[in-house]
């Protein structure tokens, strides 16, 4: 399982450049926003859901947007969306709340979750997002954010998840 210091090691492996910052740990993207008001780029809402089959997916959407998770689910094809417990957070992503991130589907080996970024992240230059862990932030350029996921084996869906 991936940690923040194996995922920046396999950042430096795969040439993806990055600006890595340290802070005191965040919950909301507000509290985030706040310690770096001035850090370029778009900053991640993440949210990890299931549907009644258990289907799961990991939705990327700007971090000052309302996800109406009703509208979310007729527009990837579910009937009804909830959010994953805790424990399934840890166990398909290998974080906890307030650490979920895009980069957490380097622990889905197996393939089980979906992701899908809304087409307004897919737009900017540069993603932030944490690594692994609420207490850093690291900004990545959006053609190494799509190098990563490609080499996790994930697909990289972007669709129009909030307008």
């Amino acid at each position: 399982m991936y940690v923040e210091q194996t995922l920046l090691k396999l950042f430096d492996q795969l040439g993806i450049n990055y600006d890595y910052r340290t802070h005191e740990p965040v919950f909301t993207c507000e509290q985030a926003n706040a310690i770096f008001p001035e850090h370029k780029g778009v900053h991640c809402k993440n949210l990890f859901v299931k549907d009644r089959d258990n289907k799961k997916w990991l939705l990327v959407i700007p971090d000052d947007r309302r996800a109406d998770l009703k509208s979310i689910a007729e527009k990837i094809g579910s009937k009804r969306l909830s959010f994953c417990s805790a424990e399934e957070m840890q166990n398909c992503l290998g974080v906890t709340p307030g650490a979920a991130t895009p980069l957490a589907v380097i622990n889905d080996t197996d393939s089980r979750i979906d992701l899908i970024v809304d087409e307004i992240i897919a737009n900017w230059d540069t993603i932030r997002c944490h690594p692994l862990t609420n207490t850093a932030t690291v900004s990545i350029n959006m053609g190494d954010f799509r190098k990563f996921i490609r080499h996790t084996g994930h697909n990289l869906t972007i669709a129009n998840l909030i307008q």
